[in-house]
C-alpha cells in the first residue's frame, strides 16, 4: 500500500546533471537546431610571425600616412575651395590653417557661409514633413522594415532640430565652418585607424600580404576621394536649406557614409579570407 519515495540524489550528482543539461542547451538555437561554430573561429590559424608582421605593417602604414598629412590636407583644401567657388556659394573662404600638434589632427580650410536661422513658416512646413514621413514609414511592407526604421530615425532627428529652432532659434552652437572642419577631421581619423582596424579584423586571417596592403590602400583611396566631395555637397545643402539641415547631415550623411563604404570594402575583401578553401594557411 505504501510506496517508498525515491532516494534523494546527492548534491554533487544534481550539480553534475544540471551542468550536463545546460551544456546541451547552450549550443541550441531558438528553433532547437544546433548552432555550429563560425568558420572565422575554428578556421583561424595565428602563427606568431603572422601577428608580428601584421603589427609591423600597421605601424609602417600609419607612419607613411602621417608623413603624407600635409599633402593630403593641401589637396583636400584645394578641391573643397574649388567646389564651393564653382557653386557660387555666398560666404568667405580661406586656405588651410595650421595643423594640430597631434597626428590625428589635420589642417582644414575655412568655409564660412552666409546662412541664417529658419523662418517660422519654414519650421511649420518642415514639421508637417516630419509627421508625414513618420506616417508614411508605417505604411511600408514588412520586407522594407529596415527602411521604415531608418526613415523614422531621420524623422526623429529632423523633428528634434525643428523643435530646437522653434524654441531657441538664436542658441544653435555650431557653424558651417565647424561642421565641415570636424567632418574632414573625422575622415582623417578614420584613415589613421584603418590599418589598426584591419589588423584586428583582416590581417590575422590567411590572406597574402598583397591582399592586406590592397585592402588598406583601397580604403584610404575611398576616404581620400570621398571627403572633399561629401563636404562640398554638405556646403551646398546648408547654403540652400540653412542650419536646420545640419543635424541630419551630421548624424546620417556625414561620417556614417564613410563608415558604410569602409565596411563594404572590408566585406568584399573578406572573400579572399576563406581559409577552408586553402590547403595550407598562408604565413
Amino acid at each position: 500500500m505504501f510506496r517508498k519515495s525515491p532516494p534523494v540524489a546527492r548534491p554533487d550528482f544534481q550539480h553534475s546533471v544540471l551542468h550536463a543539461v545546460l551544456g546541451e542547451l547552450t549550443p541550441r538555437g531558438a528553433r532547437g537546431g544546433r548552432v555550429q561554430m563560425h568558420r572565422s573561429i575554428w578556421g583561424l590559424h595565428l602563427p606568431p610571425h603572422r601577428l608580428a608582421g601584421s603589427v609591423l605593417l600597421a605601424l609602417v602604414l600609419t607612419a607613411l600616412l602621417v608623413l603624407l598629412r600635409p599633402a593630403i590636407a593641401a589637396l583636400w583644401s584645394t578641391e573643397l575651395l574649388w567646389w564651393v567657388t564653382r557653386m557660387e556659394l555666398s560666404g568667405r573662404f580661406a586656405a588651410i590653417t595650421e595643423h594640430g600638434v597631434l597626428p590625428f589632427q589635420i589642417a582644414t580650410p575655412t568655409i564660412t557661409l552666409f546662412v541664417s536661422a529658419p523662418l517660422p513658416t519654414t519650421l511649420m512646413f518642415n514639421a508637417i514633413g516630419v509627421v508625414a514621413a513618420w506616417w508614411l514609414a508605417g505604411l511600408l511592407p514588412d520586407v522594407a522594415r529596415p527602411g521604415c526604421y531608418l526613415l523614422r530615425f531621420a524623422a526623429v532627428i529632423h523633428g528634434a532640430a525643428v523643435l530646437f529652432f522653434w524654441i531657441w532659434p538664436a542658441s544653435f552652437p555650431h557653424s558651417v565652418n565647424e561642421h565641415i572642419g570636424n567632418g574632414l577631421q573625422q575622415c582623417w581619423a578614420l584613415m589613421l585607424l584603418a590599418p589598426w582596424i584591419h589588423l584586428c579584423t583582416y590581417y590575422l586571417f590567411a590572406v597574402t600580404w598583397v591582399q592586406r596592403l590592397t585592402l588598406t590602400l583601397l580604403t584610404w583611396a575611398y576616404l581620400f576621394v570621398l571627403a572633399p566631395l561629401l563636404f562640398a555637397l554638405h556646403a551646398l545643402v546648408l547654403h540652400a536649406w540653412g542650419l536646420l539641415a545640419m543635424p541630419l547631415l551630421h548624424l546620417l550623411f556625414g561620417v556614417m557614409v564613410t563608415i558604410i563604404g569602409f565596411v563594404a570594402l572590408y566585406g568584399w575583401a573578406m572573400g579572399w579570407a576563406n581559409a577552408r578553401l586553402q590547403p595550407t594557411p598562408i604565413p
